[in-house]
């Protein structure tokens, strides 16, 4: 194996490479890859691995296949014309540590999309005066295309110094981390593994230390429909949906107290979250809704159990309508869809960890900052199933699932600095002949 490049020389190689970066991303971002509508955006990004020397592949997800899997997620809706994408880099002679370089495609839907200042999917990078960063714009760009750009940009400008990985890597575009992490499941699943994996989420150039499990689920409460003139003869699911809202929210209260909260999470203020995401209800204006389906997300600490987390949520919401007048009768029904994801640690003192670390280490002169989440990654499905390490590790964002979304293009420069180095120091690195 040849040795690693000096940093001045990677440097070089990285700069030289940035505008080739940012149009290849603002081209992605410019694919909405939404739930449902991710097939442009990886048929893009399967071009791109080709770009860069890769070759690549399309894998359909079998959801009867994986629905017996540890990890897997309920789901009301179709993998029609949904793939993930695979690109491979496998020498004859693997002479490093094999690698996963992993980025999810999808991305939350930007709407209402009348509140951004500029079209969510038309890009656009902006010098700002504040903190003196260039920023792309656009839903995707931070979560987390921008992050996959950067394994990218690294390979490449490792590519044009001449040097190519001395072991297996393998780069992965799953959808649906957002709401089942069923895409790097399927992967998983299909045997493509590694002896670490990498995956760039927006997390500030520090490293994933521990995250929160996620938990999405549906409460179905039926009413009693009636013409608005006899509005009192009507009982409006709708109003009486928040009579669950409140009892769920009193549940997260008691979740965050200080005595259950575990020490790993005590510097972190108010850990697991309740959302209220989707409420659909009724269906005419002047009749009193007969039914109401609220659609919710709720945490869990690592090392809890969602079976767990389920009994205390059916607990509670039984517990609210008994004491309700007409929810006693008519009893609202908890129905599981989307994320049943668990919490999850991950090891910085390994083999992984340390090489991660000392590459941050040499370009910025310290240790990266560990970070405990309180939200999900797909990292989960590598450390808790397959006992691959992962971890986490991208650039500055701001604003990821909300309004005016952007990217730090200067810290995807610095992240693809340390990647360029780990990649080298993980796989090691040959001349090509």
């Amino acid at each position: 194996m040849s040795a690693l490049p000096a940093q001045s020389d990677l440097q070089a190689a990285i700069l030289a490479r940035r505008n080739w970066a940012v149009e290849r991303l603002g081209a992605w971002v410019r694919h909405g890859s939404v739930l449902g509508q991710e097939l442009q955006a990886q048929e893009y990004i399967a071009d791109v691995y080709e770009e860069i020397g890769f070759s690549s592949r399309f894998e359909t997800i079998d959801i009867d296949a994986i629905s017996k899997l540890p990890g897997y997620s309920p789901v009301d809706w179709s993998y029609h014309n949904r793939p993930n994408v695979v690109g491979f880099h496998d020498p004859p002679s693997s002479k490093g540590r094999s690698l996963i370089l992993n980025g999810h495609v999808d991305v939350v839907s930007p709407e209402p999309s009348s509140l951004w200042t500029s079209d969510p999917f038309g890009p656009r990078v902006v010098k700002e005066e504040e903190d003196g960063e260039t920023w792309m714009y656009g839903r995707g760009a931070a979560d987390m295309k921008g992050g996959s750009m950067c394994y990218l940009w690294a390979l490449a400008a490792l590519g044009d110094m001449g040097y190519t990985p001395a072991s297996k890597v393998i780069l992965q575009s799953p959808i649906e981390e957002e709401c089942t992490g069923n895409g790097a499941l399927a992967l998983c699943a299909n045997g493509y593994t590694a002896d670490a994996c990498l995956i760039p989420e927006p997390f500030a150039e520090s490293i994933l230390r521990r995250q929160v499990g996620v938990m999405w689920f549906d409460v179905r409460i039926v009413g009693k429909t009636t013409h608005v003139l006899g509005t009192g003869a009507g009982v409006n699911a709708i109003e009486k949906s928040w009579v669950i809202i409140q009892a769920l929210r009193e549940l997260e209260v008691e979740t965050n107290d200080p005595d259950r909260v575990p020490d790993s999470y005590k510097d972190i203020e108010h850990p697991i979250n309740l959302n209220v995401g989707i409420i659909t209800g009724g269906d005419w204006a002047s009749t009193v809704a007969g039914e109401c389906v609220t659609r919710f997300r709720f945490g869990l600490f690592p090392g809890e159990s969602l079976s767990d987390l389920k009994n205390r949520i059916e607990k509670r919401v039984r517990e609210a309508a008994a004491v309700d007048s007409w929810l006693k009768d008519f009893p609202p029904t908890v129905n599981y869809v989307g994320f049943q994801a668990e919490g999850c640690e991950f090891d910085v003192s390994g083999d992984f960890g340390k090489a991660l670390r000392q590459a941050h280490g040499n370009w910025r002169g310290s240790e990266p900052v560990e970070l405990t989440a309180t939200c999900t990654t797909d990292v989960r499905f590598f450390n808790l199933y397959y006992d691959i390490p992962s971890t986490c590790y991208g650039p500055k964002s701001r604003n990821i699932h909300g309004v005016d979304e952007k990217v730090s293009i200067d810290s995807m420069q610095r992240v693809t600095e340390v990647m360029s180095s780990f990649i080298g120091d993980w796989c090691g690195l040959e001349k090509r002949g």
